[in-house]
């Protein structure tokens, strides 16, 4: 098939993969360019339309300017892509393709009530986000669906040379989203498991802001005793990181519409211990969640029990729970389980 992805404000512009192992990209921009690798795989031909900072053609995959989109030219798949697009709304669409929005977010700019009304369907990522967009803008159900992110499986190949480090914890997320409260839960940690550590990766670097909070967030971790706080890092690097942790502590305190992190996690083998907020309850399928308010006292002495717990289990429990998830994350989160749920909304014009 012929498909077109046409991007809107903000990033992804300008994004192509080589930055994925350069200064990073956020989860939107990577699943948007790693789902455009794998169906350029499976066959078909992928172009997008996102003003390349250098237009070329990246695993099989044309990155254009967006001058270059003509709303009229044959195409079977028009994906808009975060954001509803003025070029898509003010031009008349050919009818014999199929136009898919899939979103991403559930603020950003231009009005996803209309665009729900001029597109053939929506695809969220999660039935949390689902329901939001339902609710929230009134695009009907049975027009939209959801389709898992993928996690990019063969960046996790090295999972038997990378060894774990015992009791290492992990917190790879962006920082207004949990790391307060992790920083309440860590010296329980510390007082029941002395040999607990924990490398914290992302800051607000990776959307190019040099917010405030970044400095905030170092500064209320310092002096903690066996704590990284390593912030933005290539790519690769936050891999090692990811294999090497035992457990994703993630006391999340924002309305997740995926957690790209909780997924990654569970391939590479580190346990997320989360909240219940949004999403989690169906990304984080194989790990552990625990409801309530992460802000509360009570809830905190929950979370960090639990992880007390985890840490101090029989070894081999432990590995073996790590072990049936990841089979199982493979399973679900693979790019190529992925694309199969795309390629059935292509030919089918809804999903299951």
């Amino acid at each position: 098939m012929k498909i077109h992805l046409i991007a809107n404000d903000g990033s992804p512009i300008g994004v192509t993969p080589p930055i994925i192992d350069g200064r990073g990209v956020g989860g939107a921009e990577l699943a948007m360019m790693s789902l455009m690798r794998v169906l350029a795989k499976r066959g078909h031909e992928v172009t997008v339309y996102n003003d390349p900072d250098h237009p070329g053609t990246y695993d099989g995959v044309a990155y254009r300017a967006l001058a270059e989109f003509i709303t009229e030219h044959p195409r079977d798949i028009l994906l808009i892509f975060r954001s509803p697009n003025p070029r898509v709304f003010h031009t008349r669409i050919p009818t014999k393709q199929r136009t898919i929005f899939w979103s991403t977010d559930q603020f950003t700019v231009g009005d996803f009530h209309q665009l729900g009304q001029r597109v053939d369907y929506v695809v969220t990522i999660s039935p949390f986000h689902t329901n939001y967009h339902h609710a929230h803008y009134g695009i009907p159900l049975t027009k939209m669906g959801h389709i898992d992110i993928g996690v990019r499986a063969w960046e996790y190949k090295n999972k038997d040379v990378i060894k774990k480090v015992a009791y290492r914890l992990i917190y790879c997320s962006i920082p207004d989203r949990g790391l307060a409260e992790l920083l309440r839960a860590w010296p329980q940690i510390k007082e029941k498991v002395p040999d607990a550590s924990l490398v914290i990766t992302s800051d607000y670097r990776l959307w190019g802001s040099t917010s405030a909070n970044n400095t905030k967030h170092r500064l209320a971790w310092m002096g903690q005793k066996d704590v990284s706080f390593l912030g933005r890092i290539p790519r690769k690097e936050l891999i090692k990181h990811q294999l090497q942790a035992e457990i994703l502590s993630y006391p999340c305190t924002y309305d997740e519409l995926f957690c790209i992190s909780a997924a990654e996690c569970q391939i590479a083998g580190a346990l997320p211990i989360t909240s219940d907020r949004g999403a989690l309850t169906t990304t984080n399928e194989f790990g552990q969640i625990i409801a309530g308010n992460p802000a509360s006292d009570l809830w905190i002495e929950l979370f960090s029990n639990r992880i007390i717990e985890t840490l101090t289990a029989d070894r081999e429990s432990l590995q073996d729970k790590q072990a049936r998830m990841q089979l199982g994350a493979e399973r679900r989160f693979s790019y190529e389980k992925v694309a199969e749920r795309w390629e059935e909304l292509f030919e089918r014009g809804k999903l299951a």
